[in-house]
Order: structure tokens, then C-alpha cells, then sequence
């Protein structure tokens, strides 16, 4: 059998309609068709594997005949809505020989028309048989032929929609039992309500005894609900719309029940309502519930652990105080979860307005409302969900807040769904069927015990996991059947066949052919056939297995919540835009000695500190304005304890957003007692305005010490200096001088370590890092001792030099002043022999190692550990010969650890001391500043204004630049300079910056505004050595000390002027 022939014997079968009784329509045009022809036979035959038999026949007794024999065979051939015409059979060779052409009924002519499908199968013919022959019939009479043969197979198709329809009729009639939700129809034209067995049995009547009329129907309700009725039914037939309402309904035994009823209009071509069909449920129980809950006023926790719906209570903004864990099992969420969520944002976007709108309703006073929804499951799919609102009022009976009773009626549904579309064309429910499938993940099947076929829906394979098939075997599906539940099924499967018994919601397990075990329900009927014994099973089936894992896992869930909530120590508030606490967690007890009784329903400002309150309403404003996407960040207030003193809290809230509105719904916030916290930062605050004023007074007293210290001895350097100078000296003078010069040098020495020592103390002290030669800087560095050294008779002796790169990032300055004092202390307590300098860099670690090695006298051992330290010398007899403070290797040691470096030092007394320091440095990477060797000139004529309050300083400045024969003014002040600077023009301006009056700083800001020297190159006199100038108004310093050399050098750096200064020494 080939592919396309198994398809059309599928699409044969489909119909239902082989070996069943004679149908009144198809005889009829089987008769029409013959009386159209004047043909004494006509026949509907349809052919299977083996056998052609007539649905109809019209002059033929016989109901079948082998499939070899039949003249349809050949006609099913030839391709759809086709015609088929022999007119003789005699003379043609298919069929000369055919027994029902050589015997009875002695077959001549024969025309036949194709039952095609809208597959386009030919499942038969319809066809006129003649015992004379015919000449071929006029295309408008095969025509006519084809067009009754179209019909037959519509008739084939009204057959089995009726037959589906009939099917989906039971299939709702179990759901409703199921559920409990009926359904009903009202007639418009005929005001006549037709209600299904369910709706009955809500109204505690029944069928046999009862036909309702619509006034009887309306009769049921309470006398105060009938006119709600009567208004909801005439608004839907003045509208066209639906309508969705509870009312109470007062049975025929006298009980009182509350119900809901919904509808929507069926609609007839021309737009006018013809009737209304709606569901109809019994939710006395739901109500009563609630109602329970309103009379006791219980804890919401007991509720929770008595209900499997999810309760919640809502205020009329939507915000939720409390939500039970039976959530976790409708949502996927955990509570925890839900305090993230707000209700607008799990709400499918076309049931928001709904939802509001009856929020709206209940704050007005309407005490009750059913809403069926959807809400986004965790997982990212909608579910329908039925929620009871009903309303709480406070003792004076003014709307409080919402109680919602919600549960999962996907299923139910599901089931509305098929029962609308039940009501439709064949083709229409069948798409509909698949939609409630989709979203009630329901899965229905049906068996025909006598042809053993099996009809599924899709959903059943994705239930089982199997791969869809177009003829499913029931084997395969009870292979899934778990091991351990196969001959139970069965057993009951049989008792079932043999009693007619439904079976409703049985769970059992399957196993997929993927190994995975799931959890299933299912429920089933037996359709009866016409001799009393079973003949087909249907049912359906759901999946059950998340439903039981949220289950254990919502056990799991609460028992954790549980233990979090008894021993949170943070103190965790819920509470409306309005500041009012709806709720908070045992820890407020320990925190503001109030229970979580005694904080509800009280406002937070009440309790905060009045510094506070414009500070945390700002701070909430500013976090509103933000949105929803907006992070918070802790904040501290002070909150009243119940025993009157303030506590200092710290929270972090976060914020909750109508996704509709926009605005705020709830506030959750999370804070925290930092009372102790609070304490030690205001102990610490003291201490550090303490350190800080301690160290202002430090650093004035140091900067003034400097600048008094520094001031005469500018005068006593500098004038030093230019005597030394003199030819005509005598030797004793030329002595004298030079002793007070070291003298100087000594004193100058001492006040320099003094203060970097105290700036490295203060961290105060600036590490500038640039390019530079390192051999260049070493050699400047040793060859300033070659004098002193030249005096002894000691060697200075340089290795490791001509390995070093052209170029380091260093600190040029900081390494100069290192060295200075490491290659000083050699020569100072080195009595004969050498000094050796010791250069090293290694690419790899990119650190530079210097040291200094001599050949003097030694360190024991045990003084190896006091010489870095401050103010400590080996051997206190040294410091009588050779000076100092014992401050200089404790600053070495400071500048070597603001480099990121090490020094150290290794010796035995007798055999000489090495001295050495390692630090960070990375190859130069641009270009290498390389130091200036010539020497610097003021050029002649050159205009300079010196400023200063001391004249000493004045006279030593004007003695060393009047030699380059450079025009000197002198101003005693800084309102003296502005007023010169506003009158004369000058080259270069050397300015003192501390002085009496208008200071250095500010006397160059005004110079700066004046036009005729505003642009002059301005240099700071400063005691400060090192200190930081302001930016952006002095072009140069020079510090006092003032040295001839740096002063006419950095006069020449400003001016860009080469030349020799050789006699301003």
C-alpha cells in the first residue's frame, strides 16, 4: 500500500461513517441524483481496503462488494472532483469481464462523480447505473452530478462536527462536575433560559420536575439583587457587550447562597444579540470564609495556614500588607519574593484597567467583587486566576482595606474555552479546543474500544514527551505507565468497563521515554453503546508535576520565612505613601522597646527626632524623583525609644511602584541600631578636629620658626658670601670669614632637617617622579664633596655607573637629598682612605640600588638597630666633633618609604660601614631632562623690583644683581610694590611672600590686574622650603637662604637669557 493510499483510507476512517445506519440526507440525494439521470440504480459507495460499501443505494439490494468488482475503484483514481462516464461497459476492457457486467444487475452504462475531501482524498462516488447503454451525459448534467457528489461529502463533515460537538459536550459536562461551574443560555427572541446540570443543582432543583422560565429563573435571586439582575441583562442586550457580577441566589430549599454569574451576547449577522451564554458558579464557601475572617478578626498568619487559596490584603492603592504562602504554589513565587513585586507588575497588561476599576468601586463602598485575571507566573507564563474581593470596614464602618481570596482556574478555563467553541463551526472548534489545551495544559484523548483507535490531542504528547504522530497506538502510551503502577491502572481500567463508572481526578506516574518521571491527573468517562456495553473512553489528562514540587517546596519555604522572621536582628518596615506602618518585624522590640502590636498603624515621622524630619523627607523626595530603576542609599535618623531616649538608626529603603500610575504604592525599609556606631565616630570626629588643630599649630609654628630662623641667615650666607669674594682680605679676615660662613652653613644644615623631618612626620612631603640621567645626578652628587675629600686625602671612587640606562623615572631631588647626606656622613667620619658609590639597576625587578661604602672607623653591632631612628647618633662624642641633630638618616629612611623603597646598612666596627637604598624605578619612556652645566647671567639693564620688609635682605639681593649691571628699585611692602609696579615698568619682580601687612600672594594678584606689569615674571622669596606655592601666580621660587647662584639662575630661567656669573659669587 503506498503512502498516498494509507492517507485517504486515514481520511475514510476519520469520517466515522463505514458499517453505520442509513442517514435520511444521503438517501436522499442518492434518490436525486438517480431521478436526475432516469438511472434505475444510484448509489454513495465508498471504498475501503477490501470491499466497496454503499452509505446509500437505490435499486440494489446488495450493501457491499469486493473492492475488485467495483467501478468506484477505478473512478477514486483519476484525481479529485473528478467524473468518471462508461457507456457501454461491454465494450470496455476494465470492465467486460466484470461479473456485475456478465451477471446481475447487468451493468451498461455508468457515470460516477469523486467524494473528494478538502485534502483533496477521494473517499468514493456518487454514481448512476444503467443495465442499457447511454450515450456520454452534457457537461451541465455531470455538473450537476459533481455538485450532489460535493454535497454527500458535506454531509460526511455536518456528521462529524455533530459527533465532535457531542464529544466536547461531555467532555464540559465532566469539567463542570469538576469544578462546579455550570453554564446556561438565554433565548432573546423566545426569553426562554436553558441551564446545564450543574446550574440545576446550584438551584437545588431538577430537570425532570423543573423547566425555568426567565422570570422564574430572576425569581431565585434575593429580593434586593433582582433589579441588578434585570439591569446587567439589559445592559448586555442594549450594548451587545458581557457582563460579570455576584449576587445571592435563594435556593428552592429556602438556603441562602452567593453565586457568580457571567456572559457575554451571541451576535447574529446584522450585529444584533440573539442570546446569552455564561458560567454560573456556587462560591458560598469563598464568601462565607471571608466573611469569617472579617467577624474574628484573626491574624492573617491563620488564615494562611488554613486556606490552600491565596489570601492577601490589599489597601486601595493596591498595596499589599500580607500574602499567603499558597502563593508559591499559584505564582511561583516565595513570600519573600512577592515583598520585590508589586501587583500591577505580575498583572497581564489587558486586566489592569479591570482591576483598578474595581480597587476603584470597593473604596466607595462596594462590599464585594469577583475579577477573573491573569498573572504572570514566575517562570514567565500567564495563568488565570479567579480572586474574591471582599471589602473590610473599621468600627465606624468606613472602607479599611481588601481581602482577596485567589485561586489558579486555568483549568476551568480551559474547559469555558472548549465549551465556546463547542458552539461554533466544526472548524472553529477544533482551533479553539487547542487554545484552552495551551493555556489550561490540559490534554484530552478518546478510545473506540470496538476500532480500537485512539485520538489525541497535541498536549498529550507533550505531556508523555512522545513524538507526535498522525496515528497514535494506545500501547505507546501505556508503555509510559510507571512499573510500579501498571497493574493497578489496568485492574481499574477493567473493574471501570465492567461497572461504567467515571473516574475523576486520579493521580498516577508516568515515565517519559527520556527517563523523566512526572506526576499526572486524570479523569474519564464511558460512553455506553447502543446494546448497554462500553464502546469508547474519553477523558482527560494535566501534568501535575511543578504543582507538587511548589507544593514541597512551599512547605520548605514557610519554614525557612518562619525562622528568618523570629530572629532577624535588622528591623524590617512596611508602610503606605503616607508614612503609616502596616508592617514590621519583631526586632523593633529590642531596638525601640515597642512590639510589632504597638508600632502598626503609627506613622514614622511620629517617632524621628524634628532635626531629622526635613532631612528624611528629602531624602525620600529625591529617591521618588528617581523611579522605579532607582538604588538607594543608607541614610541615618534618630528614632524615639518608648523610653524617651533617641536611638540612632541607619536604613536602606526600597520603594514600590503602580506600574499604571507611577506613583509610590509601599515602602519596605530595612534598618539597623548604630547608637554605639554613632558614639565612637563622634569619639573619633573629636580626636581628629583634636590631632588636626594640634597639627595647625605645629605647622604655623614650624613656617614661622622657618622664615625667622631662615630671614638672617639669608643676610649672614649671602653677605658671607660676597666678602669671601674680596681680593684684598687679609688671611686673619679671609679666617674669620670663612668661619662664620661655616658657621652659617652648620646652623642652616640643622633647621633643614628639623623641618623635613617634621614634614615626613606630617606626610606632608611631595614625591615629584620625571625623567632624568641617573649618572648625571650621581656625579653632581659625589662631586660636591670632592673638596672636603680633596682636605682629608680621601678617594671618591664611582662603580656601576656605565651600566645604568640613559634614562629613570625618579625623584631627582629627593635621591640628591639622600645622597648628600649618606655621601656626607662618609666623608665627615672617614679619617683616611675611600668612599666608593655603587650603582645597580636591574631590568627585571626595575629597581635601582645605590650604595655607599667607606673605609672610616665602623658601627658596633649592637648600635646597628638606633641609626635610623630620630635624633640617635652611634657615639654621642661625634655629634661635639662633627656636628649634627641625628636627624639625617631617620629622614633618609622617611624619603626612601614615600618612594616605595628600602634602605639598610651593613658594618663592623674597625672594618668600615656600607650604607645602601633600593627603589622602584622604571625606565624613562620619553625624553631625558638633562641638567644645564653652563652657567646663567642677569642681562645689563635689566629692570628688577625687589620686595622685602627686611632691609638686610634687600641690600644682599640689590649687592648680587647691581654686579650684572641690572637697575634696582626696592619696595619695604606689598602695597610700596603695587603702587611702584602701577607706575614704572620692571623685567622680573622678586617678591617676599610673607610680610607684614599686604603679603607677597596678595600683593602679586594686584599686580597681576595691572596691565603695565601684569605679564612680568614674578619670583617668590620663601622660607618654606618645599612648601606649595598657589597656582598660577608666581613664574619661579627662590628659598631663603638666598644663594647667589639659584637666584641669578632662576632670574635667567625666567628671562630665557644664557650667560656667566662666575663674579656674583
Amino acid at each position: 500500500m503506498d503512502d498516498r493510499e494509507r492517507r485517504r483510507l486515514e481520511a475514510l476512517r476519520a469520517y466515522n461513517v463505514l458499517n453505520t445506519e442509513a442517514d435520511d440526507a444521503i438517501d436522499r440525494l442518492a434518490g436525486l441524483a438517480g431521478n436526475l439521470f432516469s438511472t434505475p440504480i444510484s448509489l454513495v459507495s465508498l471504498i475501503d481496503e477490501h470491499r466497496q460499501w454503499f452509505k446509500a443505494r437505490v435499486g440494489l439490494e446488495a450493501s457491499e462488494t469486493p473492492r475488485d468488482q467495483a467501478f468506484c475503484a477505478h473512478a477514486i483514481t483519476m484525481g479529485p472532483d473528478m467524473v468518471m462516464v462508461v457507456e457501454d461497459a461491454r465494450l470496455d476492457p476494465r470492465f467486460a469481464t466484470n461479473p456485475l457486467v456478465t451477471g446481475a444487475p447487468g451493468i451498461r452504462f455508468y457515470a460516477g462523480a469523486t467524494l473528494t475531501t478538502k485534502d483533496g482524498h477521494n473517499l468514493g462516488t456518487l454514481c448512476v447505473i444503467d443495465d442499457k447503454p447511454r450515450p456520454r451525459p452534457s457537461p451541465a448534467e455531470l455538473e450537476r452530478l459533481q455538485l450532489l457528489a460535493r454535497i454527500v461529502v458535506d454531509e460526511f463533515e455536518l456528521a462529524r462536527a455533530h459527533r465532535q460537538a457531542r464529544e466536547k459536550q461531555r467532555l464540559l459536562e465532566i469539567a463542570e462536575t469538576m469544578s462546579g461551574v455550570g453554564h446556561w443560555r438565554l433565548d432573546l427572541g423566545a426569553n426562554k433560559p436553558t441551564w446545564s446540570d450543574t446550574v440545576y443543582a446550584i438551584h437545588g432543583v431538577d430537570r425532570a420536575s423543573f423547566d425555568p422560565g426567565l422570570d422564574d429563573a430572576v425569581a431565585f435571586y434575593h429580593p434586593d439583587d433582582r433589579e441588578m439582575v434585570l439591569g446587567h441583562l439589559a445592559s448586555a442586550i442594549e450594548t451587545g457587550s458581557g457582563f460579570d457580577f455576584q449576587l445571592r441566589l435563594v435556593r428552592a430549599d429556602g438556603s441562602l447562597r452567593h453565586v457568580i454569574s457571567r456572559g457575554v451576547c451571541e451576535i447574529d449577522d446584522l450585529g444584533r444579540p440573539t442570546a446569552i451564554v455564561g458560567l454560573f458558579q456556587d462560591i458560598t464557601e469563598t464568601v462565607e470564609t471571608i466573611a469569617t475572617l472579617h467577624r474574628r478578626e484573626q491574624h492573617y498568619r491563620l488564615v494562611t495556614e488554613n486556606s490552600a487559596d491565596v489570601i492577601t490584603r490589599y489597601d486601595f492603592d493596591g498595596d499589599g500588607s500580607f500574602i499567603s504562602p499558597a502563593i508559591e504554589k499559584l505564582l511561583g513565587y516565595t513570600v519573600a519574593e512577592t515583598k520585590e513585586l508589586n501587583l500591577w507588575e505580575v498583572l497581564h497588561p489587558g486586566d489592569r484597567e479591570r482591576v483598578t476599576e474595581a480597587f476603584g468601586a470597593m473604596s466607595r463602598g462596594l462590599d464585594q467583587s469577583t475579577l477573573q485575571h491573569r498573572s504572570r507566573h514566575k517562570r514567565g507564563h500567564y495563568i488565570w486566576v479567579e480572586s474574591n474581593l471582599q471589602l473590610v470596614r473599621d468600627a465606624s464602618g468606613a472602607p479599611r482595606e481588601i481581602v482577596s481570596v485567589s485561586r489558579d482556574i486555568s483549568d476551568r478555563k480551559a474547559l469555558e474555552f472548549e465549551m465556546m467553541a463547542a458552539r461554533d463551526a466544526a472548524r472553529e472548534q477544533a482551533q479553539r479546543a487547542r487554545l484552552a489545551e495551551d493555556i489550561g495544559g490540559v490534554g484530552y484523548w478518546r478510545y473506540d474500544l470496538e476500532s480500537q483507535d485512539l485520538d489525541v490531542s497535541p498536549k498529550m504528547f507533550e505531556i508523555y514527551g512522545l513524538e507526535r504522530v498522525e496515528r497514535p497506538r494506545v500501547e505507546v502510551f501505556d508503555d509510559c505507565i510507571h512499573p510500579d503502577e501498571r497493574a493497578w491502572t489496568k485492574a481499574r481500567i477493567a473493574e471501570r468497563l465492567k461497572t461504567g463508572q467515571a473516574d475523576y481526578n486520579v493521580t498516577s506516574r508516568v515515565v517519559r521515554p527520556d527517563g523523566e518521571e512526572r506526576y499526572i491527573s486524570g479523569s474519564s468517562i464511558i460512553e455506553m453503546g447502543p446494546d448497554g456495553s462500553p464502546a469508547v473512553i474519553m477523558g482527560t489528562v494535566r501534568d501535575i508535576t511543578d504543582e507538587r514540587r511548589s507544593q514541597a517546596d512551599l512547605a520548605a519555604s514557610e519554614s525557612r520565612y518562619r525562622l528568618l522572621a523570629d530572629n532577624a536582628s535588622d528591623m524590617i518596615t512596611t508602610f503606605g505613601p503616607g508614612g503609616a506602618i502596616r508592617f514590621i518585624s519583631p526586632a523593633c522590640y529590642p531596638i525601640l522597646g515597642y512590639t510589632p502590636q504597638e508600632m502598626i498603624g503609627r506613622r514614622i515621622i511620629e517617632m524621628t527626632h524634628p532635626e531629622d524630619e526635613a532631612v528624611i523627607m528629602a531624602y525620600y523626595a529625591d529617591l521618588i524623583a528617581k523611579g522605579p530603576s532607582a538604588i538607594s542609599e543608607p541614610y541615618q535618623f534618630r528614632g524615639r525609644h518608648k523610653n524617651g531616649h533617641w536611638v540612632w538608626l541607619e536604613g536602606q529603603p526600597k520603594l514600590f511602584f503602580d506600574a499604571s500610575t507611577g506613583k509610590v504604592v509601599a515602602i519596605q525599609d530595612v534598618a539597623r541600631d548604630i547608637t554605639v556606631r554613632k558614639a565612637l565616630e563622634a569619639a573619633l570626629e573629636l580626636a581628629r578636629a583634636e590631632a588636626e588643630a594640634a597639627a595647625a599649630v605645629k605647622a604655623e609654628f614650624l613656617s614661622n620658626m622657618s622664615h625667622e630662623l631662615r630671614t638672617p641667615l639669608t643676610a649672614v650666607l649671602g653677605f658671607s658670601r660676597l666678602i669671601e669674594g674680596q681680593p684684598e682680605l687679609s688671611p686673619a679676615t679671609r679666617r674669620f670669614v670663612d668661619r662664620v660662613s661655616n658657621a652659617g652653613k652648620a646652623l642652616l644644615s640643622t633647621v633643614n632637617d628639623i623641618l623635613d623631618f617634621s614634614k615626613l612626620e606630617a606626610g606632608q612631603v611631595e614625591i615629584v617622579v620625571t625623567s632624568c640621567n641617573p649618572r648625571q645626578l650621581l656625579e653632581e652628587a659625589m662631586d660636591l664633596f670632592s673638596g672636603q675629600a680633596q682636605e682629608k686625602g680621601l678617594d671618591l671612587v664611582m662603580t656601576g655607573l656605565d651600566q645604568l640606562p640613559a634614562g629613570l623615572a625618579l625623584a631627582p631631588d629627593r635621591i640628591r637629598q639622600i645622597l648628600l647626606n649618606l655621601i656626607g656622613n662618609a666623608v665627615k667620619f672617614t679619617e683616611g682612605g675611600r668612599v666608593v658609590l655603587d650603582a645597580r639597576w636591574t631590568a627585571r625587578s626595575r629597581r635601582l640600588r645605590i650604595s655607599i661604602t667607606d673605609s672610616g672607623a665602623g658601627i658596633p653591632a649592637d648600635r646597628l638597630d638606633q641609626l635610623f631612628k630620630r635624633f640617635s647618633q652611634v657615639d654621642g662624642s661625634s655629634t661635639r666633633r662633627h656636628g649634627g641633630t641625628g636627624l639625617g638618616l631617620a629622614i633618609c629612611k622617611g624619603l626612601v618609604d614615600a618612594m616605595g623603597g628600602q634602605i639598610g646598612v651593613s658594618s663592623e666596627a674597625g672594618q668600615g660601614s656600607s650604607f645602601w637604598f633600593e627603589i622602584p624605578a622604571d625606565r624613562a619612556s620619553g625624553a631625558v631632562a638633562e641638567v644645564d652645566g653652563g652657567t646663567s647671567v642677569v642681562p645689563e639693564g635689566c629692570r628688577v623690583l625687589v620686595v622685602d620688609d627686611n632691609p638686610v635682605n634687600r641690600d644682599l639681593v640689590c649687592a648680587v644683581i647691581r654686579a650684572f649691571g641690572a637697575e634696582m628699585t626696592e619696595a619695604p611692602d606689598g602695597e610700596a610694590a603695587v603702587r611702584l609696579a602701577s607706575n614704572e615698568p620692571f623685567d622680573v619682580i622678586l617678591m617676599d611672600l610673607r610680610m607684614p601687612g599686604m603679603g607677597g600672594e596678595a600683593a602679586t594678584r594686584r599686580i597681576r590686574q595691572d596691565s603695565l606689569n601684569g605679564n612680568v615674571p614674578i619670583i617668590a622669596f620663601s622660607a618654606d622650603v618645599g612648601g606649595v606655592l598657589p597656582t598660577g601666580v608666581f613664574d619661579g621660587v627662590v628659598p631663603k637662604p638666598l644663594d647667589a647662584r639659584v637666584l641669578v639662575a632662576e632670574i635667567n630661567r625666567t628671562l630665557s637669557v644664557d650667560g656667566d656669573i662666575e663674579n656674583a659669587a
